[in-house]
């Protein structure tokens, strides 16, 4: 007998791009793909789906908030796989008791300045900005050690959750105003464009509103730093999977 069946199917190319979306798809176990026509990328929604990515995806990845500052000719190159950590909103709690506050990368700065202020709080440290998100306004600021009067992300920013290259959870700091024995860790990740991990959620010390009268204006030198490709980078990240994101 003479099989007649077309044996198009075997001679079918798979597009590299289905491929990256099937495996990120079982790495996950959900489908996070986006893709606009110009790069791939996901959207882990918990610091375990970010944990599972970088465990299971073998390529470079490069981490970027909710993209508000790509320029229009941005481009990471089509063997990077962009995480979007836009999408990790599972926490947000105000402590009227320790004044501090918990909050997912992927929420908005601008809503949550919104929100403490209507729980009667704000954060110096944010209020200069209105735009980006938590985890992406942490990866593109300079961290130095005074500013705005005692008020920057070093006074601020109490502890943080990130996700390192190899997929390892790792938690820096409490919701104590001082809990740190000996290095300071977590502001390694400020500033680190990614680079060395994925920021998915920090905790903030919280002032009173009525009890700050000094007058917020924008945050000139929190601007995102340009660079980041310090000579230690390859002790969090040692086969170079990170790529700085913008």
């Amino acid at each position: 007998m003479i099989n007649l069946q077309s044996n198009s199917n075997q001679n079918k190319v798979t597009n590299p791009l289905d491929e990256l979306r099937s495996r990120v798809e079982s790495i996950l176990g959900v489908d996070r793909w986006v893709w606009d026509g110009k790069y791939p990328a996901v959207t882990p929604f918990n610091s375990d789906e970010v944990s599972r990515l970088l465990k299971g995806h073998p390529g470079m990845i490069m981490v970027v908030g909710n993209g508000s500052s790509f320029p229009d000719e941005f481009f990471p190159g089509g063997d990077v796989l962009v995480l979007l950590t836009s999408f990790i909103k599972s926490e947000f709690s105000v402590s009227d008791i320790d004044q501090t506050l918990i909050v997912s990368a992927g929420w908005p700065v601008e809503e949550v300045n919104r929100k403490l202020e209507d729980a009667g709080f704000i954060i110096p440290s944010l209020a200069g900005f209105n735009y980006g998100t938590i985890g992406g306004r942490l990866a593109s600021v300079s961290s130095h050690p005074i500013l705005n009067n005692g008020d920057g992300w070093i006074q601020s920013l109490l502890g943080l959750e990130v996700v390192l290259p190899g997929g390892e959870v790792i938690e820096f700091g409490g919701q104590c105003i001082k809990d740190v024995a000996g290095y300071d860790l977590k502001h390694f990740f400020t500033g680190s464009h990614g680079a060395i991990g994925v920021i998915t959620q920090a905790i903030f010390r919280c002032l009173p509103k009525n009890s700050f009268n000094r007058e917020i204006e924008s945050d000139r030198e929190n601007l995102p730093v340009s660079e980041f490709d310090p000579h230690w980078r390859k002790i969090f990240d040692p086969f170079g999977r990170m790529q700085a994101g913008i």
